[in-house]
């Protein structure tokens, strides 16, 4: 059609572009072809103007090969530099720029074609198309650019240009700041004085009449100020927190070990102070105009415009944590100026409770280029949204539909407050600074905008003031007794108890006004920290409230829950009830120094009672919170509802049930031997053995415990950074009691009876050090070198596999944890040491004691740590996971798969991708399926199999496919062989790989080795899992069961 232009009409001239645009894609001969057609369009007289701008859009289109792509990039650079008007030489550089974005071959060459446009002989359109193309190449990618100083030195010139259009000095700065975000140090190549000069031309442009301009001025100054503080420390490194789901960086070349040691000069403090000023600035500004605003449109534009400016302040806070403190104090001042502007815009406005959340405190995101609220595609939960809000919410105000716009702005400067602390808490040094910050500014509020002390907001403010200054206050008392570790055992005191009457007090206030929504939202925050009581007591009201809602059985589910963690506390801290039913008791004055709660350390500890006794009270904790499991599993409509909830429920519930068989072991075994001189050593053996068979159960159990919680993660791609950090410490934990519950009675280099003890097949010590190996921080090489040490296993096989979750060492929590860890690895290792002058069977039956005492320390200090729920828990939403479909590949079975003995099964595979998870920003770029099966497991009656996951179905199976599938994928993942194990489950496995289509959908076949296999019917266990364009790795849950199969 493209030849017959002249005749054809224009919308079929642009059809067949389109079309050759389409195929372009598939073949690089038609490619050529279309290539010629095109450029002669373009350059022809009698083509007509709309006909060339398409030609020249279907430009970009050629991209299928690389060869392509460079010919494309020849022809469209001679007929830019030919006779074309300016209006196609622009649509054309831009045409070519988005090729050349994709290439890192071109993308110097294209970018230094563009700088050529940029100056003053060309037409202003020309000069705004080469800015927005050099702004569209920087905004996807920033390759290895030897020139780059040209270009920030040719950018520079045109902001200092006064004759150029404010408007496309946007374009401009954009560039540079992409070019000041470079993550790779070698790649900046800037001039300091360069640097100082746009200093100075963005200063200029923080009073203009532009708002963005403003922005993007306040954005190069704050990335001008990190290139600065990087020249200072040029030998650090970026600081990166990273899950197999997601990460979270600060800014690039910034680490946190470089921010918490950097010491600030006056020039340091007089820039950054500038930076927050500038910033306040325009936020009071914005306020006042949107006081006086009425139009809707005006005011969601405003508003956004008010977050992006706390978006900014808080990625200096994450780049630069010192700036916390100040930043914090300069809220205060907005603060006052808030209530201010609320008392004389809106001053017959009463008290606000029924809140309408303009953006989450978890909103605020992190990234490498700027930190924005999160993107609008992540929705809150159906849960958050479901439960009937209006309903949650206070009745007294639900009449008012609208409320200000400031209150609006209030409630968002508190939400900045709440995630600027849950920002820097975990940095080194910060608590004691953020406390005095946030304590001001609770009082600011408390004197100025005392209706806001009824909200969630000013609950979590609270709570982060408090638990600053309990922090502080005990690091400060370690440092006193001379330990000097930087987050010394913070959570090994009592002082969750403070941490509970103080949330008492504000949880009391809020169900008091009824303000239901804002109270569940705080038993939420308690839940994350481990405070159970209060937890407790506002889930029971929230119950009773709304038992006859539609989510009445989720209330009853998170109070059976709340009400056994909170019991499981107590036994350990027996007297703590009396403190908190007490406080309970108590009439509360919002205007009293909330944070400000004082415990008696010694009468609660004086209280505790020994673990021994408590199997039974253990057992009855585990009952109560397999029925919160059971009220979930009865008013789910299918097994994918509350999934992640009910796992995760069950996960503990099992954890329980070890501990009791833990502790039922050592009450067994825990009086020290009497008459030891009349022992046998036949009499010694076998208590020994009895005890070393019977933890070794227990340490088998906590290892395919932690491997659940492991593929738990794994499953949810959705899951937050904090969320996956709790999952891995409770990994890291069932990790590290595995390994104590092993090694505290490991005989093995002990001398006793001929007979030794017969251990599980499944159970190894090596595959119990080695999990616990993968899970810690290399660079801790005393704790490595002793874990090496406990068993002859090279570092090559300890190193050899990692797949399990490593738990992050950022929070104070996970440190605690790793204190426990290496409390309990040099104690076992100096057992260890002290065992191998054991010569006598009555010298092994001490060791053997010795062993018990240790372990039951080592579990008492662990059950010391809160448990917490993860954030994730709250957002119920359907779970990522595939069907696998399976057919012979035999015509002749059309519906059933059978297979002749002797002969291996071929099967042709059809996985389908659930993507029940709208909101994930997953992109597959492969499926991989394992299939297994077992000769040793047939089917005595073959009947209708279910289609969906059951949730009784153990994980341990899984867990185990999971693994398998991952060695497969590290291995090159092209193997579709069948394999069978050497060992003596008899498994064999086969694999198989699938390229999604557009859908998720993808086909593939494999070979199952069955030759061996006996008559029978077998069933195909099976397991996926997808990696994204990023290489990263999720597990697809099983959706519906596998397939059977028959031997004939």
């Amino acid at each position: 059609m493209l030849p017959r232009v002249p005749v054809l009409l224009l919308w079929q001239v642009k059809a067949a572009l389109f079309a050759a645009g389409c195929f372009c894609k598939l073949s690089q001969d038609f490619s050529y072809i279309t290539l010629q057609v095109l450029a002669g369009l373009a350059i022809s007289p009698t083509s007509e103007a709309q006909v060339i701008m398409a030609a020249i859009k279907t430009f970009s289109k050629l991209d299928c090969k690389l060869a392509v792509v460079r010919r494309v990039h020849e022809v469209g650079k001679q007929m830019v530099l030919g006779n074309l008007e300016d209006v196609f030489k622009a649509e054309i550089l831009f045409a070519l720029s988005r090729l050349a974005s994709k290439s890192i071959v071109l993308f110097g060459d294209q970018v230094a074609l563009l700088l050529s446009f940029l100056g003053h002989e060309s037409s202003l359109p020309m000069r705004i198309m080469v800015l927005k193309s050099l702004c569209f190449m920087f905004h996807r990618n920033t390759f290895y650019l030897p020139g780059a100083s040209t270009v920030f030195g040719a950018l520079l010139q045109l902001v200092d240009d006064e004759d150029f259009p404010l408007d496309c000095k946007r374009y401009a700065f954009r560039i540079l700041q992409k070019i000041l975000c470079v993550k790779d140090p070698s790649i900046r190549h800037i001039n300091p004085s360069e640097l100082s000069k746009l200093a100075l031309a963005a200063k200029r442009f923080l009073h203009c009449s532009s708002w963005e301009m403003q922005y993007n001025a306040l954005e190069i100054l704050l990335d001008i100020f990190f290139c600065f503080l990087k020249e200072t420390k040029p030998h650090q490194t970026i600081g990166t927190l990273e899950s197999p789901s997601f990460s979270y960086t600060g800014y690039p070349g910034i680490s946190n070990n470089m921010l918490s040691t950097h010491e600030e000069t006056s020039e340091d403090e007089k820039s950054l102070n500038k930076i927050l000023t500038a910033i306040v600035d325009n936020i009071i500004s914005l306020a006042n105009e949107l006081a006086n605003c009425r139009s809707k449109v005006l005011v969601s534009c405003e508003l956004q415009k008010y977050r992006a400016l706390f978006s900014l302040m808080l990625k200096l806070v994450s780049g630069y944590p010192s700036a916390a403190s100040a930043a914090l104090d300069k809220v205060r001042c907005l603060m006052k100026e808030l209530a201010r502007i609320n008392a004389s815009h809106y001053s017959g406005v009463a008290a606000v409770n029924c809140v309408k959340s303009s953006v989450a405190p978890e909103q605020f995101r992190a990234s490498y280029d700027t930190v924005e609220p999160a993107a609008g595609s992540i929705d809150a939960s159906c849960m958050e949204t479901d439960t009937d809000k209006a309903k949650l919410a206070s009745t007294e105000f639900c009449s008012k539909n609208n409320s200000s716009v400031v209150h609006d702005l209030i409630i968002c400067t508190l939400k900045f407050a709440n995630a600027c602390h849950d920002m820097c808490h975990k940095t080194s040094g910060s608590s004691c600074s953020l406390h005095h910050s946030i304590k001001g500014l609770t009082e600011c509020v408390q004197q100025n905008a005392s209706q806001y002390c009824s909200t969630y907001e000013f609950f979590h403010l609270i709570m982060c003031a408090h638990i600053s200054w309990s922090t502080c206050k005990i690091r400060d008392g370690n440092k006193g007794s001379g330990d000097s570790n930087e987050h010394p055992k913070i959570f090994f005191t009592p002082a969750w108890i403070a941490h509970e009457l103080c949330a008492l007090r504000m949880a009391k206030v809020l169900t008091r006004k009824q303000s239901y929504w804002e109270a569940y939202r705080s038993a939420m925050y308690c839940c994350h920290e481990g405070l159970w009581f209060t937890a407790s007591f506002v889930f029971r009201k929230v119950s009773a409230a709304f038992e006859s809602g539609t989510f009445g059985f989720w209330f009853k589910s998170l109070l059976l829950f709340a009400a056994g963690e909170l019991e499981m506390k107590l036994l350990l801290f027996p007297s703590a009830i009396s403190k908190l039913v007490g406080e309970l008791n108590t009439e509360v004055d919002l205007h009293e120094d909330l944070y400000s709660v004082e415990t008696d350390v010694e009468s609660t500890l004086a209280g505790s009672l020994e673990l021994h006794g408590c199997q039974e009270k253990i057992t009855g904790i585990c009952e109560r919170i397999c029925l919160a499991n059971d009220v979930l599993s009865s008013n789910a409509s299918s097994d994918r509802e509350f999934f992640f909830q009910r796992w995760f429920i069950s996960l503990r519930a099992s954890f329980l049930k070890i501990l009791t068989d833990v502790l039922g072991i050592l009450n067994a075994h825990s009086s020290a031997p009497k008459d030891i001189s009349h022992h046998e050593s036949s009499s010694v053996a076998i208590e020994n053995n009895q005890v070393l068979l019977a933890l070794t159960n227990c340490s088998l159990r906590l290892s395919d415990l932690a491997k659940s919680y492991d593929l738990l993660a794994a499953s949810h791609g959705d899951m937050d950074h904090e969320s996956f950090t709790t999952v891995a410490r409770l990994a890291f934990m069932c990790s590290l009691l595995s390994f104590c519950t092993a090694f505290s009675v490991d005989v093995s280099n002990v001398p006793g009876s001929s007979d030794p003890c017969t251990l599980p097949e499944r159970f190894s010590h090596e595959s119990i050090l080695q999990d616990l190996h993968q899970r810690v921080d290399r660079n801790d090489s005393q704790v490595v070198s002793q874990l090496r040490q406990f068993i002859s296993v090279s570092s090559y096989e300890l190193d050899s596999v990692h797949f399990s979750t490593r738990m992050n060492m950022s929070g104070i929590l996970e440190k605690d944890s790793y204190s426990l860890f290496k409390f309990a690895v040099a104690s076992l290792f100096r057992a260890r040491a002290d065992a191998k002058g054991v010569t006598t069977g009555v010298d092994a039956l001490h060791h053997l004691h010795r062993g018990m005492q240790l372990l039951s320390s080592i579990l008492r200090r662990l059950m010391e740590l809160p448990f917490m729920l993860p954030r994730h828990f709250f957002s119920v939403r359907p779970c990522l996971g595939a069907e696998l479909f399976m057919f012979d590949s035999n015509p002749a079975n059309k519906n059933r798969i059978s297979v002749p003995r002797g002969f291996q099964l071929s099967l042709t595979l059809c996985l389908q991708w659930k993507r029940v998870l709208e909101r994930t920003p997953i992109r597959i770029a492969k499926l991989y399926c394992i299939l297994a099966t077992s000769p040793s497991s047939p089917l005595h009656i073959a009947g209708t199999r279910s289609k969906q996951f059951e949730m009784r179905r153990t994980t341990s199976e899984m867990a185990v496919l999971h693994a398998k599938l991952l060695q497969h994928i590290k291995s090159g993942g092209l193997r579709k062989a069948s394999h069978k194990e050497n060992s003596h489950t008899e498994l064999v496995t086969a694999f198989a790989c699938f390229k999604p289509a557009g859908s998720g959908q993808g086909f593939s076949d494999c070979l199952l080795d069955v030759s061996s296999f006996p008559r029978g019917e077998y069933q195909i266990a099976w397991q996926a899992c997808c990696v994204d364009e990023n290489g990263r790795c999720f597990s697809l849950l099983p959706l519906n069961d596998g397939a059977v199969f028959s031997v004939q």
